[in-house]
């Protein structure tokens, strides 16, 4: 039976909603101060503006609360799935200022694909987009990769009960440890470790081996890391990762894609020592044997094209490219046209099945993940096995994530609802994109590459697109960030609140 909301719920949602819109607007004293500290006055004035609208929308929201109303699953479904929107919409509003975008529309693009890290751009003049900018559009894949819930969380804002539905709400499968807040820190400890990291090698190419400029060198190396291992597709430059052209930023790259796409969960249990984890886990097994499998198919197609020179740059590119589908990074060193005009079909299969099988579950990463793979594949042998065995035999399937457990239809279930939710929503995507009088293995290749969260185009993405189509992978990147119970709950409640309306006026 459907519980439709009250207007007390309806000011707890808000209530949060407007917490988000505040932190949002807070994050963009980053910008705001980059802009400063380069002499960018524009963009200055940009993020003080975007600035000053989140704090009156937010602060407007959040005076709303009811006293005593504690959040409940149902809300943290739909505080979830609104503060996501609300977010993005503010976060549009200095990039839509900025000169580099058409319009609105295209910003809200930008920051949708941003704040989910999926890393598709509709963006223009990239090369001459102000520093201030280009650190409000990689900050926002810092924000969105551990989530903008696990952000409120870390700083316990406002939360004074519901913090693990809110929790659960936005995609995440598991608790790392037993306090939810402390949980949300972690997260965002291990990112503030292999993005410093990540930084300081990268500054060292950057500046050694590349010839950058020292404080050029720096922003690029913050912002590749950030975009590598929140494994978002954003790049400073139009060329993405083809600008460096180095084989040494490449491999750090791919690097920070891996660490990215693994289970936090996994982070936590290989820093406490265990190390074996690594191996007897089902989802690095999964991930391995993808990645495996999926870059020999891409090599094939490579070589089958005779585009590349030689073996280094076919395994260069095909590794690269599959790690960066299948973490759901989106960096590419291939141009868009050349996925479809001078690599032929395989490797383009192979690249869509990496990024729609995508990481690991409580990651950084999006796509069905290496975890519901697997066990949807155990499913399947144990069903063969089951077929086979005398009636009389007992057999329990099990497989190892962090500990041992037992294959349950209620797992296997969940796995394969989420499954088929991506695969539906792959499809439809296709088929609208295919309908636009885009190529099918095109349409195909952008619907699974937004659903999934990855960012690679084959050139269908850019600012010409069809409006429709933008409306159409923007939701897709919305819905497969929060792996789509929570939008699939809010447009429940809002289809239930029309319908009693309509009722009503009868």
């Amino acid at each position: 039976m459907w519980i439709r909301l009250r207007l007390a719920d309806l000011k707890v949602i808000l209530h949060f909603v407007g917490l988000f819109v505040i932190g949002i607007g807070l994050a963009m004293l980053v910008p705001l101060c980059t802009a400063i500290a380069f002499g960018e006055w524009d963009a200055a004035l940009d993020y003080f503006m975007g600035f000053g609208l989140a704090l009156a929308i937010g602060m407007g929201l959040a005076l709303g609360r009811t006293r005593g109303e504690k959040v409940t699953h149902a809300h943290a479904l739909v505080i979830t799935a609104l503060g996501w929107l609300a977010a993005s919409f503010i976060a549009a509003v200095p990039l839509a200022l900025s000169g580099n975008y058409a319009s609105y529309l295209d910003a809200l693009f930008d920051a949708v694909s941003g704040l989910t890290t999926s890393g598709l751009t509709v963006v223009t003049d990239l090369d001459h987009m102000a520093l201030a900018h280009n650190m409000w559009r990689h900050l926002t894949h810092l924000i969105g990769g551990q989530g903008i819930i696990v952000a409120a969380l870390s700083l316990a804002v406002g939360l004074r009960g519901g913090a693990f539905s809110l929790y659960l709400a936005e995609g995440r499968d598991e608790r790392i440890l037993p306090n939810v807040l402390y949980t949300a820190r972690f997260i965002w400890f291990v990112t503030a470790v292999y993005v410093s990291l990540g930084t300081l090698v990268l500054w060292g190419v950057n500046s050694l081996h590349l010839g950058m400029a020292p404080d050029r060198g720096l922003l690029h190396a913050f912002w590749i890391s950030v975009a590598a291992y929140d494994t978002g597709g954003f790049g400073p430059q139009s060329m993405n990762a083809m600008y460096y052209h180095s084989y040494l930023f490449e491999f750090v790259g791919v690097l920070l894609m891996l660490a990215g796409t693994l289970n936090f969960n996994l982070h936590a249990q290989v820093w406490r020592g265990d190390r074996r984890e690594l191996w007897r886990n089902i989802e690095t097994r999964v991930l391995a044997l993808n990645m495996f499998l999926l870059s020999v198919l891409a090599a094939v197609g490579l070589v089958a094209t005779r585009y590349l020179p030689g073996g280094f740059e076919i395994v260069r590119k095909g590794v690269y490219h599959v790690i960066s589908a299948n973490s759901g990074t989106g960096h590419q060193t291939l141009y868009p046209g050349q996925w479809t005009t001078d690599t032929g079909g395989i490797l383009i299969v192979a690249v869509m099945l990496a990024m729609a099988a995508g990481g690991a579950v409580s990651s950084t990463a999006g796509g069905i993940k290496a975890l519901r793979i697997g066990l949807i594949v155990k499913s399947v042998i144990h069903q063969v096995k089951q077929s086979i065995a005398p009636r009389s035999a007992v057999l329990k399937a099990r497989y190892h994530h962090i500990e041992e457990k037992f294959l349950t239809p209620e797992v296997t279930g969940a796995a394969t609802t989420v499954a088929i939710l991506y695969t539906v929503t792959f499809i439809t995507g296709g088929l609208i994109g295919a309908a636009y009088g885009y190529a099918p293995m095109m349409a195909m290749f952008e619907s699974i590459s937004a659903t999934a969260n990855v960012g690679l185009s084959a050139g269908i993405t850019g600012v010409t697109m069809p409006t429709g189509l933008k409306i159409v992978y923007m939701v897709q990147m919305w819905a497969g960030r929060l792996e789509f119970i929570a939008v699939l709950t809010l447009v429940a409640h809002v289809l239930l609140s029309l319908g009693v309306r309509r009722k009503g006026s009868l």
